[in-house]
């Protein structure tokens, strides 16, 4: 009776929370909100407070010792859910620290609209027009809010970049999705308000925010160990954490010296990468080369029996649509929303234009070569996030479709255990492949290691920027884009190579159990639990 009763409760949070978050709740599949943007005034951020504390409070008098084993995991799920979206208003207070808090929700509430057919675009361009007339609303209650002095410095440059986006969205990218005269006139006017109040919130990010820009980004030991043990529900704390990704660091540079020796003694590491991405498709087929990899990683799966793909799922490889291709320069995968009936996926490949100078069409198919089609077929696709997910979107309780927002160890860590998977069962089978992979390892190790040195141990932004690009070879822009967004999210640059490991243990701990059962077997049972922590995982599968 209680577990039913407590369903029904979750069930009505979850609409509540979708409908204060509309264009999460867009990209998550429910579309009762596309016309709108969040309230973000103070009093609606503190009164959101206070409702979250409400619903945690009347969470906690259900007795979930007497649910089924599923109920009991959702019942963890939803609670710490609950007490991790308490912990981040109360304790982050985005609303008054980070710019981009609000820039997301324009960008994301603008973007979950387009980037998607879930509904025929007429539709979906009359509810962009509301979103679009909302922005000006929007950033004045940011400029409201947020609080100059108490704002990280490296959050307000990124936020200055977004809304520097302004003019080329609303009056460019937008409008030329219009199907008539008459929208597309209304796109405009609505755009150029949208463009003003852009500039106007660039103008109080560089005058009013900018000079006096001093809060600290670092979330520190204490809340750090909270969030790994309360979100990831892990037992090892940030020095232990950090002391494994410097182990697992140099182990994975080692493997790599190795196998740089038996591919060419005469070269470095870097230069056989390099030499690797001359290979690589031309302008005219790279759509049909990633396509190839696509259905060559799904194949394998299927013939090697690895998983079952679920009935009915898709993944569409198309060519980025040209208003898009100024925000992805390379590729981009769009699950389904989580809540969609649709079991599609769909990867966007970007091409070089017509107008790029040569030298910046050759680095963009470089980007995309021979031998990392393959892996990232494998990690985006089959049997990586594309199956999990629709696994996960097709079985999963409202309860686990939320709850993978707490935790992105299981999520992050299938995708790159299916990378070693593969490679085990002579999907990645060439020496250059087998090197790319690894160094894809050392990267995600060095997460690893500045997750914690950023957060825990006083490190600067451009001390981590020089760790990616002179250890990891990573190009200067793409190192300082990744460190940023380290900065905003602590524990979740661990939660690739961690949540590999976690999954490892997992799948380990499976045979030992059933030795009898078959590769498909294990990694359906594994999947058929939707995205949940390791921890929870281990509860479902061996009670």
């Amino acid at each position: 009776m209680q577990e039913n009763e407590f369903n029904k409760h979750f069930e009505q949070f979850t609409m509540w929370l979708l409908e204060q978050f509309p264009a999460m709740a867009t990209q998550m599949g429910i579309h009762t909100w596309d016309d709108r943007l969040m309230d973000c005034s103070n009093d609606t951020m503190v009164l959101f407070h206070s409702e979250l504390q409400g619903f945690l409070t009347s969470f906690l008098r259900y007795n979930s010792r007497n649910f089924s084993k599923d109920a009991r995991i959702d019942y963890t799920l939803a609670v710490q859910l609950v007490k991790s979206l308490i912990r981040d208003i109360a304790v982050n207070e985005p609303y008054l620290r980070n710019p981009g808090f609000y820039l997301d929700e324009v960008m994301n509430g603008v973007f979950g609209l387009i980037m998607k057919d879930f509904a025929p675009l007429s539709e979906r361009l009359t509810n962009l027009l509301q979103r679009v007339t909302a922005v000006p609303r929007v950033l004045r209650e940011a400029q409201n809010n947020l609080q100059p002095s108490r704002v990280p410095l490296v959050w307000a440059e990124v936020a200055l970049e977004q809304a520097d986006m302004g003019e080329m969205l609303f009056l460019n990218i937008i409008p030329a999705i219009a199907e008539t005269d008459e929208l597309k006139q209304e796109l405009m006017s609505a755009g150029k308000s949208a463009v003003a109040a852009m500039d106007s919130f660039a103008t109080f990010l560089k005058e009013k925010v900018i000079p006096v820009a001093a809060g600290d980004f670092a979330a520190g030991e204490s809340l750090f160990n909270e969030l790994l043990r309360e979100n990831h529900m892990v037992n090892y704390d940030s020095e232990e954490l950090l002391a494994t990704g410097w182990s697992l660091f140099q182990e994975t540079k080692e493997l790599m010296d190795k196998l740089a020796l038996t591919m060419n003694s005469q070269k470095t590491i870097e230069e056989i990468i390099e030499d690797a991405k001359a290979d690589h498709p031309t302008a005219e087929g790279l759509l049909d080369a990633h396509r190839e990899a696509m259905e060559s990683a799904r194949r394998f799966v299927v013939e090697h029996e690895i998983a079952t793909i679920p009935e009915g799922e898709t993944l569409s490889v198309i060519e980025t649509p040209p208003f898009m291709r100024p925000l992805i320069p390379f590729a981009a995968y769009l699950p389904p929303g989580i809540y969609e009936q649709d079991l599609s996926g769909i990867f966007l490949v970007t091409p070089p234009s017509p107008e790029d100078p040569p030298e910046i069409a050759e680095s963009k198919l470089r980007g995309q070569h021979y031998a990392k089609l393959p892996i990232t077929a494998l990690h985006e696709a089959y049997p990586g996030h594309h199956l999990q997910l629709v696994v996960a979107a097709k079985y999963g309780t409202t309860a686990r479709k939320l709850g993978m927002s707490l935790s992105s160890l299981f999520i992050e860590g299938w995708a790159f255990y299916c990378e070693e998977l593969m490679e085990q069962e002579g999907y990645i089978n060439q020496p250059a492949q087998r090197l790319g992979r690894l160094h894809d390892q050392l990267w995600r190790a060095a997460r690893i290691i500045l997750d914690v040195s950023l957060h825990t141990k006083g490190m600067s932004v451009q001390q981590a920027v020089d760790f990616l690009v002179e250890r990891c070879q990573l190009d200067p822009g793409n190192a300082l884009a990744e460190v940023r967004r380290y900065t905003m999210m602590p524990t979740q640059p661990q939660s690739y190579l961690m949540g590999k490991l976690e999954i490892l243990k997992i799948v380990d701990q499976y045979r030992h159990r059933n030795p009898g059962a078959s590769m498909k077997e294990m990694h359906d049972d594994i999947l058929l639990c939707g995205s949940l922590t390791p921890k929870l995982l281990a509860e479902q599968l061996f009670n």
